[in-house]
C-alpha cells in the first residue's frame, strides 16, 4: 500500500501537473486528483504563446512574474521532454505585429514604447522582407514589429510531457477523481468523491475553472471565461512564429498547422463552439492574412480560461483555512501556459520555505464570496 501523500494537488492541468512534478523534486509524495485526463481542460485548449508584453506591457510584480516564467520556458521544455521521452516543440522565433491602419499604427508604436520602458527586444521589419515570411500576409499592412521576446510551446506536447515526467518521480495522477467535498482532518486535510477519500498534510487547488465552488472550501472570486479557437492546415511559410494583428492572433503548430485564436466570452460553463465566435476568427483572420482563404479549416474548439476580478493569478495560502494548510495556485486566466514553470517553483517555496508569498497575488486580496 502506498503512504499518505504529503501534497494534494486538486487539478491535473498544466498548473496542477507543474506543481506536482516540482514538489515531488523536492522529495515530497504527491498526488494529483483530476476528474478528466490530464491537462483536459484550458491547458490543451490553448495556443501555447508565452508572451509577456502582450499581456502584461506595463512595469509591475505580474510583468515581472511573466517574464521570469517565459526565461524559464527554453531549459524547462528541454527537462520535461528529456524526463518524460516526450518532445515538446518549443520556439523563440518571436511575435510579429501588423498594422493594417493608422489606429493600428499607433497601438504598435505604444508596444515599441513599452518595450523598450520594459528592457524587451522589439524591431521594425521591413514589409517587403515581412511579406517573404509571412507569403498569407495583407498587402495592406503598413507597419510591423518584430518582438523577439515572445515565444511560443506546443502546449499539448507540454501536458502530455508533464504529466510522464511527473510520474518519473513518483507522482501518482489519479483520473476519474471528482470532489465533492474537502474537509479538516486533524492538522491535514481530507477530499472525499464518490466512493473514495483522500488524505494529505497539504492541498493545492489548482481546479482552473473551477477552482472557485469546491465544497467545504472557501469560495473563490474565479469564474470561466469561454475563448473560441481554430486550426488551419497546409501553411508553408518561412517563419515558425507568432502573428499577431487586431483582434485575432496566429500561432504556429507543428509543420503546417495554424492556431487562430481567441474569442473572450463571458459564457459561464458552456464550453462549446459557436457560429458567431467561428465566423469571427475566421474574418479577422481572413483581413489580416488573406491569403489563407483556401487553406484547410482543420478544427475548431472552445476552453475555458480562469479569470479573476483584477486578472491576476491566485497564488498563496487560502484565506479562512487554518494552519496554511490549502494553497491555492489557480486563476491565471490566459496565462496557465506561459506561468506554469513559475508557478511551481513559487508554490515550492511556499511549501518548503513557509514565506507569505507575494502580496499581488494573495488570495486574501479578495474578500471570500462568489464573484
Amino acid at each position: 500500500m502506498s503512504r499518505r501523500p504529503d501534497v494534494l494537488v486538486l487539478g491535473g492541468g498544466i498548473i496542477g501537473l507543474a506543481c506536482g512534478r516540482e514538489l515531488a523534486g523536492h522529495g515530497l509524495q504527491v498526488e494529483i486528483l483530476e476528474r478528466l485526463t490530464a491537462g483536459a481542460e484550458a491547458s490543451t485548449a490553448a495556443a501555447g504563446m508565452l508572451t509577456p508584453l502582450a499581456e502584461a506591457p506595463v512595469p509591475g510584480p505580474f510583468f515581472a512574474a511573466c517574464r521570469a516564467s517565459r526565461d524559464l520556458w527554453s531549459a524547462w521544455a528541454g527537462e520535461i521532454a528529456e524526463e518524460s521521452g516526450v518532445p515538446v516543440e518549443f520556439d523563440a522565433s518571436g511575435a510579429l505585429l501588423a498594422a493594417l491602419d493608422a489606429a493600428e499604427e499607433a497601438e504598435l508604436e505604444r508596444y515599441s514604447r513599452a518595450a523598450a520602458a520594459l528592457g524587451e527586444p522589439a524591431e521594425e521589419i521591413d514589409l517587403p522582407a515581412l511579406q517573404r515570411s509571412v507569403p498569407d500576409i495583407s498587402r495592406r499592412v503598413r507597419r510591423a514589429l518584430l518582438l523577439r521576446g515572445e515565444h511560443r510551446v506546443d502546449n499539448i506536447q507540454a501536458c502530455v510531457a508533464l504529466a510522464a515526467a511527473a510520474v518519473r518521480r513518483g507522482v501518482t495522477i489519479t483520473h476519474g477523481a471528482e470532489v465533492l467535498m474537502v474537509e479538516r482532518e486533524g492538522e491535514g486535510v481530507k477530499v472525499l468523491g464518490k466512493g473514495w477519500q483522500k488524505s494529505a498534510g497539504l492541498l493545492v487547488l489548482a481546479a482552473g475553472a473551477w477552482s472557485g465552488g469546491i465544497p467545504g472550501l472557501p469560495a473563490l472570486p474565479v469564474r470561466p471565461v469561454r475563448g473560441q479557437m481554430l486550426l488551419l492546415g497546409g501553411i508553408d511559410w518561412r517563419w515558425s512564429g507568432i502573428v499577431r494583428g487586431p483582434g485575432v492572433y496566429t500561432v504556429r503548430r507543428g509543420a503546417t498547422g495554424l492556431l487562430v485564436g481567441a474569442t473572450v466570452e463571458e459564457a459561464g460553463f458552456w464550453k462549446h463552439s459557436t457560429v458567431a465566435g467561428v465566423g469571427g476568427l475566421l474574418t479577422a483572420v481572413r483581413r489580416l492574412l488573406p491569403g489563407v482563404k483556401d487553406h484547410r479549416l482543420e478544427t475548431f474548439w472552445a476552453g475555458l480560461r480562469p479569470a479573476t476580478p483584477d486578472g491576476l493569478p491566485l497564488l498563496g495560502p487560502l484565506p479562512g483555512w487554518p494552519g496554511r494548510r490549502v494553497l491555492a495556485a489557480t486563476g491565471h486566466y490566459r496565462n496557465g501556459i506561459l506561468l506554469a514553470p513559475w508557478t511551481a517553483r513559487q508554490v515550492a517555496d511556499l511549501v518548503l520555505e513557509g514565506g507569505p508569498g507575494l502580496l499581488a497575488f494573495s488570495p486574501s486580496r479578495f474578500p471570500s464570496g462568489p464573484v
